[in-house]
């Protein structure tokens, strides 16, 4: 017999819609809007009852249930090691005392950037770029063409309106 337990994973307040959408194989977004739908319609009273089923409801276990063990491998395959003694094999640096090979001197590094000034850009033309630049330049100028057009038919249309007004 399965269970009811508020969802840790699944979790926006208490845990309840995703308890419930895990207990009945239902989308937990789907739960929300319709909480918040009969939230509406019911003057707020499932609100009661969602915050009184957040304290009586149980979270759900770690372990997979009440009285179970935990996992059999301890720390996920690899037991904790002991200070200065082992080290976690190939997952991080080592814990022991061992003397390390001497390191190769790194090269210098360049000065920290000055952060209270904005950085310059310099836009250098190189042959690979002209074109790009031409290519902007006719769309700059294709842009052009075409607001001057929308601004002549915009002026034509006031003029219109105008006359009509006039002539009313």
């Amino acid at each position: 017999m399965r269970k009811l337990y508020r969802s840790t994973r699944d979790k926006k307040i208490f845990g309840i819609c995703g308890g419930l959408g895990e207990y009945f194989g239902i989308d937990t977004t789907l739960l929300r809007v319709l909480l918040i739908i009969v939230a509406v319609f019911s003057a707020g009273s499932v609100i009661l009852v969602y915050i009184i089923a957040g304290f009586v409801i149980p979270r759900e276990p770690i372990h997979g249930g009440y009285g179970s063990t935990p996992p059999p491998y301890g720390w996920g395959g690899r037991e904790q090691p002991q200070y200065g003694s082992q080290s976690w094999s190939n997952h991080g640096p080592s814990w022991s005392h061992a003397p390390q090979p001497p390191q190769p001197p790194q090269p210098p590094r360049p000065p920290a950037p000055d952060y209270g000034k904005p950085p310059v850009y310099t836009a250098q033309a190189t042959p690979a770029s002209r074109p790009a630049q031409e290519i902007d330049k006719m769309m700059e100028e294709m842009e052009t063409k075409a607001l001057r057009k929308e601004i002549e038919e915009l002026k034509a249309k006031l003029n219109k309106i105008e006359r009509e007004s006039k002539g009313e």
